[in-house]
């Protein structure tokens, strides 16, 4: 099956998750035999700066200062006509690459490629990852969206698609309730690559860094706020002076690492808790395999739509995981088999579990081997490349004649 997978993010080195998921699914697709072809729609045209002319760089820089001033009042009409501009030029990619289905990864207003795909008479399918309209809502207010417009215009698009898949069942959850056919929204969690995240691939820098601490804890992330960096803190706080043999290893980049590691320095423990920085995804599955106990803190939230791929690849070099206990994570990790659960509502829930686990080497071991035959069996690239791959088949089956 011909595949044209349409991303639109800006820049996909910007967003990892993003950029791990297209380049996994593409490559597990191809492995089941199919050709994807991946177009990157609003990607900056040089987005490395090659070849750029320093008056052009210039240029952009005054022009990129002036739209982050008018960004938040404009930003959903930008997205609005943008769409609108892209569908001629997605009708001509559509014609040339001649692909018997269409996937795009849902954005906001994004809504180019469902008319394009049916004025080329090919089905088109969506890959949705997040409710944008409610994201933006929620986590994204300083922009200023027009009042139920974006909650509509989502609804209506993925509506007529030809098929949609969705990270967790509470996302299917919250499109079938506005109004999308149940038996068109299918779950296909996030995965790992078991031939990349696998126990044996430990750093030695990192044992080498932390002589004579034999207990390391690590942490991997952008250290957004939602990822639960609070309960990272006082976790830290509570660990480090009634365990000295044990050690923090921070992986990662973000708004609010500087913050924590300010604070590590004014508590003494810049010698035990180690901050990376930004590190190239190469290094990741060696940084994690090295702690022995790998640290998924969340904040408490009813709505958890994500299925985090950080926790696929935790299991995945069989180590012990605490996490919290939110929304598919629940579903992912039985607590006291393939890793611990916590409740993140609750003062010093993280840190107890966490303790639990530094004086338990055996219960650690058996967390981290039930981890890893957990995701080996369950969620593996290949695994969700074939429930995409049976959405696609799917939909091209409902567009030709005497389908449904």
């Amino acid at each position: 099956m011909r595949v044209l997978y349409l991303n639109y993010e800006w820049d996909p080195r910007e967003s990892p998750g993003a950029l791990t998921h297209i380049r996994e699914l593409s490559r597990e697709l191809a492995a089941l035999g199919h050709t994807v072809m991946i177009e990157n729609r609003h990607r900056f045209p040089d987005a490395a700066g090659n070849g750029t002319h320093p008056q052009a760089l210039a240029a952009v820089h005054r022009s990129s200062r002036l739209r982050e001033r008018l960004s938040p009042y404009l930003h959903e009409t930008a997205a609005f006509c943008r769409a609108l501009r892209g569908i001629g030029a997605e009708v001509t990619l559509i014609q040339r690459q001649e692909p018997e289905v269409v996937l795009a990864r849902h954005s906001l207003h994004q809504f180019s490629s469902l008319i394009a795909a049916r004025r080329c008479g090919v089905p088109i399918v969506f890959e949705v990852n997040a409710p944008t309209a409610y994201e933006y809502r929620q986590y994204r207010s300083h922009y200023h969206l027009l009042p139920v417009f974006a909650e509509w215009l989502e609804a209506r698009t993925l509506s007529r698609a030809d098929g949609m898949f969705v990270v967790s069942e509470l996302l299917k959850r919250h499109f079938v309730e506005r109004g999308i056919p149940e038996w068109k929204v299918r779950v296909v969690p996030n995965g790992v690559d078991i031939s990349r995240f696998r126990p044996g691939t430990v750093d030695p820098r990192v044992r080498q860094r932390f002589r004579g601490k034999s207990v390391i804890l690590g942490f991997v992330g952008s250290f957004a706020r939602f990822h639960g960096i609070d309960q990272l803190r006082e976790a830290i706080d509570y660990i480090a002076p009634l365990r000295p043999e044990t050690c923090f290893l921070m992986v990662g980049a973000g708004e609010l690492a500087t913050d924590l590691q300010d604070h590590c320095r004014r508590q003494g423990l810049s010698r035990r808790v180690y901050f990376t920085g930004h590190v190239a995804s190469e290094e990741v599955p060696g940084l994690m395999a090295a702690a022995d106990i790998l640290i998924a803190p969340y904040e408490a939230q009813e709505f958890f739509y994500l299925s985090p791929i950080k926790i696929f690849e935790y299991m995945a070099v069989g180590r012990a995981v605490v996490a919290a206990g939110v929304g598919q994570i629940r579903e992912i990790i039985q607590d006291e088999t393939n890793g611990l659960l916590y409740e993140p509502a609750s003062a010093g829930a993280l840190g107890e579990r966490l303790l639990r686990l530094v004086d338990d080497p055996d219960f650690r071991r058996r967390l981290g081997e039930a981890a890893r035959r957990t995701v080996e069996s369950r969620y593996t690239w290949r695994v969700s490349a074939e429930g995409v791959a049976a959405v696609l088949e799917q939909a091209r089956e409902r567009r030709r004649p005497g389908g449904r």
